[in-house]
C-alpha cells in the first residue's frame, strides 16, 4: 500500500443538504401544517428546504472543484437531484396547489339565500342577519360551555 496518496476528505455537506430537504418538507406535513400560521406559509420549513438546497449544490461544488482533496462526484449529483426534485415540488405544493379551490359539488350549486332572522349573542344583544348585509359571514352555534 502507498503511504504518500492523500487521503481524501469526507464531504459532509453530500449527507447534509437531502437530510435538511427530507426533513423540511416531511416535518411540514407531518407536524408543523396543523398550526394555522404554519400552514398558510411554511415559515419554518421553506428556510429549511432551501438551506438543504444549498448545502446540496455546495457539496457537489466542493466534489467537482477540488476532487484531489473531496470525494463524492456521483453521490452529490445524487444528492443534489434528489434536493432539487424533492424542494421543486414542495415549493410548487406551497406556492401553488395549497391555493387551489375545490370545484364546487352539485349539492352547493343550487342553495339559495339564508332567511332573515334575529338571535342573541353571548351579550343577550338582538343581531339580525340584515345588520352584515354585503359582509360575509360565520354563523357557529356552540352547545355548551364557555
Amino acid at each position: 500500500m502507498n503511504q504518500t496518496a492523500v487521503r481524501r476528505k469526507r464531504n459532509h455537506a453530500l449527507w447534509l443538504g437531502p437530510l435538511l430537504v427530507f426533513s423540511g418538507a416531511v416535518s411540514y406535513f407531518t407536524y408543523f401544517a396543523q398550526y394555522p400560521v404554519l400552514r398558510d406559509f411554511p415559515w419554518i420549513n421553506l428556510p429549511i428546504v432551501l438551506a438543504g438546497l444549498g448545502f446540496s449544490v455546495l457539496a457537489l461544488l466542493r466534489a467537482i472543484r477540488n476532487s484531489d482533496t473531496y470525494r463524492g462526484k456521483v453521490m452529490g449529483t445524487l444528492g443534489l437531484g434528489f434536493s432539487g426534485l424533492l424542494s421543486g415540488l414542495f415549493v410548487v405544493y406551497i406556492a401553488y396547489l395549497s391555493y387551489q379551490l375545490p370545484e364546487p359539488s352539485a349539492t352547493t350549486q343550487g342553495l339559495t339565500l339564508a332567511p332573515e332572522f334575529t338571535l342573541q349573542d353571548q351579550d343577550s344583544q338582538s343581531v339580525s342577519l340584515s345588520d352584515f348585509n354585503g359582509k360575509k359571514l360565520i354563523i357557529t352555534f356552540y352547545r355548551g360551555y364557555w
